[in-house]
């Protein structure tokens, strides 16, 4: 039995909710977003 392919709006509100990351809230959260972001940045040039 094949499985029903769900419709598109669905997907779209799936993707949504599965990309959704809270935002840093301590100091010492937000320091490791900010240097991970400069050695991303880093490797890329």
């Amino acid at each position: 039995m094949k499985r029903p392919k769900p419709p598109k709006a669905l997907d779209a509100i799936t993707d949504v909710v599965l990309a959704y990351r809270p935002k840093p809230k301590s100091k010492s959260a937000k320091k490791r977003k900010r240097r991970a972001a400069k050695a991303r940045k880093e490797n890329e040039a």
